[in-house]
């Protein structure tokens, strides 16, 4: 099948060598020419942990491979996701008729809308032929041919079937579900407890601590996506249980290092910046925080982590509050 990949970024450039691996024809999208030219000539690495690309992938500045492509699969952070979008259009391309995967964790702040409703805002009638990647799936590993197991949802089977044939293989198992909803939930706002469980390790706590989060954080997921409409047990699942695992314990998670820096007291705009890439869950904590007090939910961790980011309230007094909250039953 001719793929376009949008988005050159870790994520973007591993899942292009994989599909290039099965046997598709791929072309590799980056927004900054200069850095488009830099990845074709292969001056750099997609990322410092990386391998090399492929010599026979094609990275680019330009859409026209969308005119050809069959399917296109966006790998852009969450919000560029409608500037992406929009900048397909104006450029007179388009991605209506095709299958269309989105591999990006996030919810849009302000609308609150996940990237499936984003991308369907964009390109009207497109949200039956979305299909959505997630699930613990560090590049850093992918690109090395480490065993890994991700999810495919979709509105219908049939999409996430389409979706799951391209990426198969012996080292990248995916499973398929039709439960969009809180797959795409589950993506990004895991990254907002990953965050508090970088803040433990940044304030010295340890694996008790940082089990309760991952425990108690997966609870905050259920209530949010029920509330959406989405089902609790998809939450139990690898694109709930399993990529909150990964992202609250691995080495490789931006966002958990971001809280660790922030834990060990420096402010996000600092940890921000030493970290060097994007770290989707500052933005997503945002959106988390704002669904929270939309739907009326209760979700304690989520509001200490944006206490914390965006109010200048101290790591310790949030860990401390969450502590001597009102006894609950469990």
């Amino acid at each position: 099948m001719k793929i376009t990949v949008l988005g050159a970024g870790s994520w973007g450039a591993t899942l292009a060598a994989l599909l290039l691996e099965n046997g598709h024809d791929v072309i590799l999208w980056e927004f900054d020419k200069k850095r488009a030219e830099d990845l074709q000539s292969r001056k750099i690495k997609p990322f410092t942990a990386g391998l090399e690309l492929p010599k026979n992938l094609t990275v680019t500045n330009d859409l026209g491979s969308l005119d050809q492509a069959q399917a296109v699969l966006f790998s852009v952070p969450s919000q560029f996701m409608r500037s992406t979008c929009e900048l397909i259009k104006k450029s007179g391309k388009t991605i209506e008729g095709k299958l269309i995967i989105s591999a990006t964790k996030g919810i849009e702040n302000k609308t609150l809308l996940r990237m499936s409703e984003v991308i369907d805002e964009i390109f009207p009638g497109s949200y039956k032929n979305i299909a959505v990647l997630s699930g613990p799936s560090h590049a850093e590993e992918v690109c090395r041919k480490m065993p890994t197991v991700v999810t495919s949802a979709a509105a219908t089977i049939d999409v996430a079937e389409k979706c799951r044939k391209l990426f198969m293989n012996d080292y990248f198992r995916v499973y398929n579900q039709t439960d969009i909803v809180d797959v795409e939930i589950g993506a990004a706002l895991k990254n907002v407890f990953a965050i508090a469980a970088g803040i433990i390790d940044g304030l010295k706590y340890g694996d008790n601590t940082k089990a309760a989060i991952v425990s108690r954080g997966l609870k905050e997921l259920a209530r949010i996506g029920v509330k959406l409409g989405g089902k609790e047990e998809t939450f139990y699942g690898l694109s709930g249980a399993g990529d909150l695992m990964v992202t609250c314990f691995s080495k490789h998670s931006r966002n958990r290092s971001v809280g660790e820096a922030v834990g060990r007291g420096e402010n996000v705009e600092e940890a921000q910046r030493k970290l060097g890439m994007v770290a989707e869950g500052i933005k997503n904590t945002v959106s988390a925080y704002e669904i929270g007090q939309k739907l009326k939910v209760e979700v304690p961790i989520i509001n200490e982590v944006y206490a914390v980011l965006f109010e200048g309230k101290s790591a310790l007094a949030a860990v401390n509050d969450l502590m001597t909250r009102d006894p609950k039953h469990e």
